[in-house]
């Protein structure tokens, strides 16, 4: 029986996506921070670093897989 083999680039995509869930995890969850909760301005002073980390990474992760797929083909369908 044969079994196809995965895109070398599909681990990369994994991560993309990973990546991009986090970031706008982290971003839903500072749109419905309550100015009024204990806290806030910490709270979401700690979310903006965590988003703009999570940016960072997925733009890190954008590349490695633009390069990908310029190597291996199969085209950019991921966004």
């Amino acid at each position: 029986m044969y079994k196809q083999m995965p895109h070398p680039c599909e681990v990369l995509l994994r991560q993309w996506q990973g990546r991009r869930e986090l970031a706008n995890y982290y971003w839903t969850v500072l749109l419905r921070l309550s100015p009024d909760a204990p806290d806030a301005l910490r709270r979401r002073e700690e979310l903006s670093e965590k988003i703009f980390a999570a940016r960072l990474c997925l733009i890190h992760a954008d590349d490695q897989l633009q390069s990908c797929y310029q190597e291996y083909g199969g085209g950019s369908s991921y966004r």
